[in-house]
């Protein structure tokens, strides 16, 4: 059995953001006011059903930007404790998507999150899917 980390280390290979890896998602991120955000143009391999983005490929995105915008707004390392995610609507594979994060609470070292998924072109419409995170404080390296 191996050993669990007692740090975890950036090495800038995350599926998610990272620049290093050559099959990652290589999201970027920005902010809007309190609001930490993503967009995304979906690749055709990331389709679950017909014409839409898998769930899977969501959260892993919202679960990425709820994290990074607590390292990079508020200067916290975090790990994902828990996240729930609620498929509202179908998220259409053929246009960019806008994903939002907010900080909603702090605890500690706990720390909880809410995401959004609408079509980049509507940032005001009913939310395609929601998430809601907790993320717990760990060592920085």
């Amino acid at each position: 059995m191996s050993k669990q980390p007692d740090v975890f280390i950036d090495n800038d290979f995350c599926f998610a953001c990272g620049g290093k890896n050559p099959l990652g998602l290589h999201l970027d991120f920005y902010g809007d006011g309190d609001v930490f955000c993503t967009r995304v143009l979906p690749k055709p391999h990331w389709q679950g059903f017909a014409g839409v983005v898998h769930g899977g490929i969501q959260s892993t995105i919202i679960d990425d930007l709820m994290s990074n915008h607590l390292f990079r707004v508020k200067g916290v390392w975090a790990a994902t404790a828990d996240l729930t995610l609620r498929f509202r609507r179908p998220v259409p594979l053929d246009r960019e998507l806008l994903f939002t994060s907010r900080v909603e609470s702090q605890h500690g070292k706990v720390w909880t999150t809410s995401g959004t998924c609408v079509p980049a072109d509507q940032p005001d419409a009913l939310p395609l899917t929601t998430a809601a995170g907790r993320f717990v404080e760990v060592p920085a390296p």
